[in-house]
């Protein structure tokens, strides 16, 4: 592949002015909501920053998919254990990631337990979700940057977008099937629960991804958003007799035999009924779309360029007090602003709410994402 056009460049670019689909997408949920969290720079006030289950994961899937890339682009010979090497490498990461967290943030000592657990649960949860990965089936794409060949892995892109100095954002894997050549732009997603089929239609990050995937000169077949459940499995219970139960409970029939083995109780009385009262509990789901360019194209120009002026005319909007609020209730049950645009609503004291459960935080831009101008005010 060619050099690669519109990768992120650190030593020159900033995402000073830029939008992401993250931003877009808080404008178009409610305005109101972006404004608190992208002109007052406010976030819940909280004594660290949160490391969760899925950001391990995607930290310990970037590194595994680095050393099978390496695999392939260095012509390695692959040893008996190379699985077992990426799953290495991937926890590796994932511990120093929690270890930096750790000594970066100072916790009670009765704090610490729960930390350890997170770190325990998405090993538990990684571990599986490679395992499910099939990773006989893809290889890494390669990409230029500089002259220079490396994976396409959490690729940093900015391209043009119309009403701001670029769209830029992170692009987990492109990966190609081996078996039928297909290449796919593909999102890791570690939630409670898997989303359905049907939402990917409306996705519209794929769509941005496919289109800067496109300008990037990186011929896609489509997107893959790869779900995977971010609980670990659960450990049946013993019961007074001594015995395993047979409870259907959220767990692997490779688990539940290991948990027997592991506790000195032979699995194989256990096997037949447990293996298909297990089998149909869903751990992961890969989702495919296939957009054709008139479709990515239209969802570009009818959707993400015109969020992005609308976006700017909203910093204006703002510093007069004339951003709507979209108050509904699936809309608002999950927004971290709910209760600072009540108090506004029902004339409380919103300030001491401001300065007493919220904090300033900074998102590396200017407030206005294609002019500074008047609307820019902390």
């Amino acid at each position: 592949m060619k050099q690669t056009k519109y990768l992120f460049d650190e030593n020159k670019m900033t995402p000073e002015g830029m939008v992401s689909v993250s931003q877009l997408q808080s404008f178009m949920s409610c305005p109101k909501k972006w404004e608190y969290g992208y002109v007052e720079n406010l976030t819940p006030r909280v004594e660290r920053p949160y490391l969760g289950v899925g950001k391990l994961c995607h930290k310990g899937m970037e590194h595994a998919m680095r050393g099978l890339w390496a695999y392939d682009s260095k012509k390695l010979e692959r040893p008996d254990n190379w699985k077992d090497a990426l799953l290495g490498a991937g926890i590796c990461a994932m511990e120093l990631e929690w270890k930096e967290y750790m000594d970066s943030n100072p916790f009670l000592e009765e704090e610490i337990p729960a930390q350890k657990q997170v770190l325990t649960d998405a090993k538990a949860v990684f571990t599986q979700a490679l395992g499910e990965f099939d990773l006989d089936r893809w290889e890494v794409l390669t990409v230029y940057k500089d002259g220079e060949a490396i994976p396409a892995l959490e690729l940093h892109f900015v391209v043009p977008c119309a009403g701001s100095k670029g769209l830029h954002g992170y692009i987990d894997a492109i990966i190609r099937d081996k078996d039928c050549g297909y290449v796919w732009c593909t999102d890791y997603k570690f939630r409670k629960s898997l989303s359905p089929d049907e939402e990917e239609a409306v996705n519209i990050q794929n769509a941005v991804y496919t289109w800067a995937c496109h300008k990037m000169g990186i011929e896609i077949t489509g997107t893959q958003t790869w779900q995977h459940v971010n609980t670990p499995a659960s450990n049946p219970a013993i019961l007074k007799s001594g015995t395993v139960s047979r409870s259907k409970i959220k767990t692997t029939w490779a688990h539940y035999e290991a948990f027997c083995r592991d506790r000195g109780i032979d699995p194989e009385p256990y096997r037949a009924e447990m293996e298909e009262k297990l089998a149909d509990i869903e751990w992961y789901r890969p989702t495919f779309e296939y957009r054709n360019d008139q479709t990515v194209k239209n969802m570009w120009n009818q959707i993400i360029v015109p969020a992005t002026y609308a976006v700017n005319s909203a910093y204006t909007k703002a510093k007069k007090g004339k951003n709507p609020r979209n108050l509904y209730p699936w809309n608002c049950k999950m927004c971290q602003y709910k209760d600072l645009c009540q108090a506004e609503l029902r004339n409380h004291d919103a300030e001491f709410l401001r300065k007493s459960e919220y904090v300033h935080r900074t998102h590396g831009r200017t407030p206005d994402p294609a002019r500074p101008p008047e609307s820019a005010e902390e």
